[in-house]
């Protein structure tokens, strides 16, 4: 199921966007076995005891001493001295309780982190290190590249934010992109499955990026389009970020690679003929 919500124009200017949920289509091996986890709607806006004192025991009664009945913060002892000695030992007793502590171990060290840890953490570090550039570009034929650039920098911030890997340009998956934000233009529509029926698994098969039936996979596919101010890769990727479920693709840690498309244009019937652009945004990784 995917639902769409639309954002309210500000002044002349508007945006929408639209989220594939993750879709985890596996061969039937044990390490990917098929899971559909749809991502939740989009934010408003967007088309894109106290326990009772325990019962005395019978050996508790029967070893208290004539005279001491135990009980909650009382301490009785067993003796065979006289009635009164006894008292007396009975009364220092409750005058002087005994507080006894709790041991708690120490808790073991942590173990170093190994290189693969470290190496990922750099990692990480280096893409919050790095500024983004460009990311008030409207998007022009000339500048396409720089845009999918501020694009795909925006998007690995964001994951490096919350401690995930930044995704690597896959060309099948780019393809895959340009291909469907070029069709929503010319076919005029915005959906993730086209007039003639095709998913974005179907697009992203059809280039070779799943390399075979043996093999698992997950997908998932964001798309947007904007008008004038909010055709750049800094409102795009804003919108995506806040609608749980485009920011759930952008945040799974499964994915690995990506693939970012965009045609400086908007679906006729959705843009009222004003400037703007249509994005698209493919993830994916291959589970062998």
């Amino acid at each position: 199921m995917q639902r769409v919500r639309h954002l309210r124009p500000l002044t002349a200017a508007s945006v929408s966007v639209l989220g594939c949920a993750l879709i985890n289509l596996t061969a039937g091996t044990a390490a990917g076995q098929a899971r559909v986890a749809q991502a939740a709607a989009p934010a408003p806006g967007l088309h894109a005891a106290g326990a009772g004192a325990r019962p005395r025991s019978r050996d508790a009664r029967a070893d208290a001493a004539p005279g001491c009945r135990p009980h909650a913060g009382r301490v009785c002892q067993a003796s065979t001295t006289s009635p009164h000695r006894s008292a007396r030992l009975h009364s220092r007793l409750v005058q002087t309780p005994v507080a006894l502590r709790a041991h708690t171990p120490k808790p073991a060290p942590k173990p170093a982190p190994t290189a693969a840890a470290r190496g990922r953490s750099a990692v990480i570090t280096a893409v919050l290190a790095t500024s983004c550039e460009n990311t008030g570009l409207t998007p022009e034929p000339g500048n396409l590249a720089l845009v999918r650039e501020a694009v795909l920098c925006l998007i690995n911030r964001e994951r490096a934010q919350n401690g995930e890997s930044p995704l690597k340009i896959n060309p099948q998956l780019e393809q895959a992109a340009e291909g469907h934000s070029h069709e929503l233009v010319t076919a005029d529509y915005f959906a993730h499955v086209s007039p003639s029926g095709k998913t974005p698994v179907d697009r992203i098969r059809e280039l070779g990026y799943i390399p075979g039936p043996s093999v698992g996979y997950v997908i998932g596919e964001n798309l947007a389009w904007g008008t004038y101010g909010l055709a750049t890769p800094t409102s795009i990727v804003a919108a995506w970020i806040a609608s749980p479920g485009h920011l759930a693709n952008i945040l799974e840690s499964q994915y690995t690679e990506t693939g970012i498309g965009i045609t400086p244009q908007v679906p006729g019937s959705l843009g009222n003929g004003a400037p703007g652009a249509t994005y698209a945004q493919e993830f994916g990784v291959i589970i062998r």
